[in-house]
This record gives structure tokens, sequence and C-alpha cells, in this order.
């Protein structure tokens, strides 16, 4: 047993130096938004980039030393002062970032923008696709030749609606220096969902006190730089959705414990079910996660139909009122199918399968149904409902037609609860995917990149399993 296990220290310099790699990380970000309009007049976005890469690559390695230190040491041993510190730079860099940088990496949020202002202002954002409407009908004229995919109507769910609807009337109700502050709309936005990626950061320290868990762990995910770009840089709503889905994990580990009252357990039930239906209604992607957590309370069934009750009723509270509207959610599923059927981006499985079967539909029911496998068969390992969930999104996004930066977040917010190294890996190569916006040959990621991106997680996942099948076989008698 190495000095740092025998006495749960976590050395002030690795503190340090994983701090100070944030800080430079959100410099680097300063540096690609100042110089990035130019660099795309030229035609040339790799010198934006290289400063992007060199610095999220220290980052990711000085949090991973960080990681290393915090290994075995437990919540009391951390101290309190390690939460302050946690959550004092994972608010700071974000703060930092919103103030300093404007969306480059992703044009998202000005789609977020559009369809807040049209919702405030009593219209369904599933009608009319933002391309049909001249800057006299916009909501928000100066950002509708900035929307992607500008002739398809929104795909965002009701729950997002809701929450960009909020952030429009924040930005509404702010003071008119405010609003020359950022006449965009933008900052706002980024700094709503930059709260509530630090509201994420308090719910993973509070369930790492409840496993006892080392606070730095929850370092993992509020110092990581995918988050810090991707929600205070480019804005993506994804936190949301990730906010109610840990929230909903953490709350079932509570259900069954003895030392609550029956009130309060029902109550931490009910909780639970309808984080986890509003974090639907944000992706439906978590939705298959509902197995996990049943069978991770399949000894109460009462609470586990009483749970789904719950988040049905919460998802329908956010659905119906659009469902109501003029139109109703018709252009949305109109969108999603358009993306099943043609939309890929950086995939990896999905590529390899499509060289042989050419439907795209069949390929994506045959990931589903090995995705429910997965779901199905970690769940009845032992552990919580958070080893499962992690499992599923990570196998979900090495099954997809489609895998932005972005959409990692959801499994690396699990990292702090459960770790998993390939999971980890993948958190650093995934960055390579923003090559696509130097590509020539238009926004694709070329098949060089995709391979030195995935290689890595599936050599570590090869490992994981042979691993596990020798000790398996070990204990055979």
């Amino acid at each position: 047993m190495d000095d740092r296990q025998k006495t749960g220290r976590v050395r002030w310099w690795w503190i340090t130096l994983a701090a100070g790699s944030a800080a430079l990380f959100v410099s680097a970000l300063a540096y690609q938004s100042a110089v990035w309009g130019d660099a795309r007049g030229d035609g040339d976005l790799l010198g934006p980039m290289q400063p992007y890469w060199a610095v999220y690559a220290l980052s990711w390695l000085t949090l991973g030393l960080l990681l290393y230190q915090a290994a075995g040491q437990t919540w009391k041993q951390s101290g309190r002062c390690a939460v302050w510190i946690v959550l004092l730079v994972a608010l700071t860099a974000r703060l930092a970032v919103v103030v300093t940088t404007q969306p480059v990496l992703s044009d998202d949020i000005w789609r977020y923008i559009h369809d807040g202002a049209t919702v405030a202002r009593g219209g369904n954002p599933y009608v009319h696709a933002p391309g049909d409407l001249g800057p006299e009908d916009a909501p928000v004229p100066q950002v509708l030749d900035r929307i992607n995919n500008a002739q398809m109507v929104t795909i965002y769910q009701p729950m997002s609606q809701w929450t960009f609807s909020v952030l429009d009337r924040v930005w509404s109700a702010s003071p008119a220096w405010v609003q020359r502050w950022d006449p965009d709309h933008d900052k706002v936005f980024r700094l709503g969902f930059s709260l509530l990626d630090v509201v994420l950061v308090v719910i993973l320290l509070w369930q790492l006190r409840w496993m006892g868990r080392s606070a730095w762990w929850a370092a993992v995910y509020g110092w990581h730089p995918l988050a810090i770009s991707e929600t205070a840089g480019t804005g993506h709503q994804d936190v949301l959705g990730i906010v109610l889905l840990v929230l909903a994990l953490a709350l079932s580990t509570r259900i069954d414990k003895d030392q609550y009252t029956a009130r309060s357990r029902w109550f931490f039930t009910l909780a639970a079910g309808a984080a986890f239906g509003l974090a639907v209604a944000v992706k439906p992607i978590a939705a298959p996660i509902a197995l996990a957590l049943a069978w991770h309370l399949k000894r109460y069934q009462g609470r586990v139909v009483a749970a789904a009750g719950a988040s049905l009723l919460a998802a329908a509270v956010v659905y119906l009122p659009f469902m109501m509207m003029d139109g109703g959610l018709t252009g949305m599923m109109d969108t999603a199918r358009t993306f099943v059927d043609k939309w890929a981006f950086n995939g990896s499985a999905y590529v390899f399968a499509s060289q042989w079967i050419a439907s795209k539909p069949t390929v994506d029911t045959m990931a589903g149904i090995l995705l429910v496998v997965i779901l199905l068969v970690t769940a009845k390992k032992p552990g919580d409902a958070a080893r499962s969930a992690g499992a599923f999104l990570l196998a979900s996004l090495l099954l997809s037609s489609t895998v932005h930066p972005w959409y990692l977040l959801w499994a690396l917010a699990l990292l702090p609860l459960w770790f998993s190294l390939p999971m980890w890996v993948f958190s650093l190569t995934i960055a390579a995917s923003y090559f696509a916006h130097i590509n020539p040959e238009g926004y694709q990621v070329p098949s060089s990149i995709v391979i030195g991106e995935y290689a890595p997680v599936y050599a570590l996942l090869a490992w994981s399993a042979l691993l596990s099948l020798r000790r398996g076989a070990s204990k055979t008698p």
C-alpha cells in the first residue's frame, strides 16, 4: 500500500495543477472564440483548434492524476474544504467561459433561442421551420440565419422547450445593460445551463457523500474540459436532462434504506420517478434506463408502479400543452424520423454494420435490441442503477450512427459514481471529432480520425472483458 492509500491525502500540488489546467483551458477557449471568425473567413480553422486540443489533453491528464490521488480516499478524508474547492473551480470556470467567449464549435444554441422566444410568445415551435420565416416573422430575427437545418422543424423535446422559454423570459426581464451586453441572448442561455451544470456537481457531491467516496471525484465531471466547453462554451442543453437523470438515480439508492421513514422513502420514490420522466422529456434515449431502475427496486413492486406513474404524469404535464396546440407534435415527429432515417456522423460500430446492411433503420433496430440486452445484463450485476445506466449510455454511443462530443456528457456525469476506464479514455479521444471543422471535404470526421478516436476505447473494453473472463474462470471449481 503506497503513502497515498495509507494517509488518504490528496497532495495540494495535484489539486493546484488540475485547477490550473482548467483555468488554462478557459483561456484556450477565449482565444479560440476571439480568432474563430477571422480564421473561418480565411478558410483555416486549424490554428484555433490546436490550442483547444493541446490544453484539453493537458486538463484531462492532470484531472486523471488528481483522480488517482483520490482513488483511495473516503469522504471524511477529503474534508469539507474539498467540497468548496470543487464547487468554486467548477463555477468560476463556467462563468469565465460564458463571459469571455461566443459559441463557435456548435451552432445548436441559436435554435434554442429561436424556440424559446417562440414558446414565450405563445407559439408552437413544432409547426413552422425557421427557414420558412422571414425576419419580420421571426421572434429573434438576428439569429435566424445561424440556425442549422433551418428547413426542418425543431427536434427538441417539450421539457427543453419550456426551459428555453424560461431563459428567454429571463433575458426579456433583464436590465437594459444586460440586453446590450447580450443582444443575441446566448450568454443568458449559456449562463442558465452553466448554473444547472453546477447544480449537477452539487448532486454528485451529495451522492458521493452517501457512498462514502472522496469529494474529489466530483471534479471528474465538474472540472472536465468537455463539460466546461460543451455547456458554458457552446451552451448545449443536455445538462438539463442529465441533472434530472442523476437526481433520479441518486434518489433511487435511498428508497430501500431502513434509516429513512416509510414516508420519506415514498417521497424518494415519487421524486425519482418524476425526475426520470422529465429527463426522458429532454432526450428519449434515456428511457430504457427505466429497466435498470425497475430491476434495482424489484423487491418493492408497489414502489416501482408508483415511480412509473410519477414518470408518466411528469412527462404528460410537459407534453400535453404542446399536443393541444395547433399542429401538436407532428412536426417534431417528422424531423425525428428524418434524423433516424438519414443522419449519420462520427459513428463507429454503425459504420461497420452499414457496410453489410444497407438499410439504416434495420441497423438502428439491431443496435436498439443489443442495447436493451446490455442494459438487462448489467442490471443483474452487483451495484446500483448508476452502473447499468453508465454502461448503457457508453454502449449507446458506440452503437449509434451519430455521435457528437456533447452526447458523452450523459455518461461522463456518471463517471464519479461508477468509474469506467474506457469511458474515461473516450472523454479524451472524442474531442478529435471536432476535426470535422477543418475537414476540407465537408463537416465529417475522416476515417483515420475515427479510428484513432475509437480504437483505444474498444481495446480497453476488450481488455476489461478478458480480465472478467479470467476472474470468472479462476472462481470455477
